[in-house]
């Protein structure tokens, strides 16, 4: 009897080292679900910045018409700036200066380790203030954030250190990181949720030093209630799921809300493209960063 037991340990010991193994080398070291993929629009100019605990950005800029705000694009978790494309052709066409940047560990970013939206910030950060030496943007050009996925969750953990950001659309965050990655594991191995999740993040935690358990947006929405806030959740996501976002709406009861029908994680605008462009520009109008007249 004493035996079985043992192998059982054993047996359980080697499942969760490999699970280890795998989330830490695709998940959380230089994640890359994706080809490289290139801009559709080649009219732009490239940048990079350091952040302050010493990570090289990428960046890439479109000028806008004069007068124009800005919208700043943030692309989510194993992709990078490229899939941001979809955005570029009807913003450039209703006149706004554009940036776009490859979180740490993504792209052409340096940097080994991902966060997952929590350190992320820091990327917004450095890109921001080497824009604004550049010339690439200023105060006059007032300032809207698009984020998708852990893109969302990068700008509601960041925007206490983001005075400089007036707007916010945040598509298909999660509400805390915990809740997400066990709608992954029941989604892929049909895991069901049990505190076995909370031993893989504390040991996560442990072997990278970043503190996985408090990436909490909806603990960090606070700082966004005196901004202007567009929420969008994509109604088939089985990530991001609606009771998340019924949590951020409770965080934010002043935000703007829309459920986009049929449509899976982050896919809003693929899926329905007229009702998004228009809800967005709308949001960004009513928030007083306006385009082309």
């Amino acid at each position: 009897m004493l035996k079985k037991i043992l192998y059982v340990i054993l047996s359980l010991a080697g499942l969760l080292l490999i699970v280890l193994v795998y989330l830490v080398n695709t998940v959380i070291n230089r994640p890359n679900f994706v080809a490289p993929g290139k801009l559709s629009d080649p009219d732009y100019h490239e940048f990079s910045a350091v952040t302050a605990d010493g990570i090289k950005i990428h960046a890439a800029y479109y000028q806008g018409i004069p007068g124009a705000g800005t919208v700043l694009l943030c692309h989510g978790h194993g992709v990078n700036l490229n899939y941001m494309d979809d955005m570029i052709g009807f913003l450039r066409k209703a006149g706004y200066s554009l940036l776009l940047l490859d979180f740490r560990a993504h792209g052409r970013s340096g940097g080994k380790l991902c966060s997952i939206g929590l350190h992320e910030w820091q990327d917004i950060k450095a890109i921001l203030t080497k824009a604004k030496e550049l010339g690439y943007w200023s105060d006059s050009s007032p300032l809207a954030a698009y984020g998708r996925s852990m893109g969302a969750a990068t700008l509601i953990n960041g925007a206490k250190n983001l005075p400089e950001i007036k707007a916010f659309i945040l598509e298909a965050s999660f509400a805390r990181l915990r809740l997400v990655a066990a709608n992954d594991a029941y989604n892929t191995v049909w895991l069901p949720d049990t505190p076995l999740s909370d031993l893989v993040i504390w040991l996560i935690s442990t072997i990278t030093g970043i503190d996985y358990a408090s990436n909490q947006p909806v603990e960090q929405a606070k700082h966004l209630a005196n901004r202007q806030v567009f929420l969008i959740h994509d109604e088939l996501d089985s990530r991001a799921d609606l009771p998340q976002f019924e949590m951020l709406k409770k965080s934010m009861p002043h935000a703007r809300t829309w459920i986009s029908p049929d449509s899976w994680h982050v896919c809003a605008h693929k899926k329905n493209p007229v009702e998004f462009e228009g809800k967005f520009l709308d949001f960004l109008h009513n928030a007083g960063i306006y385009g082309r007249k």
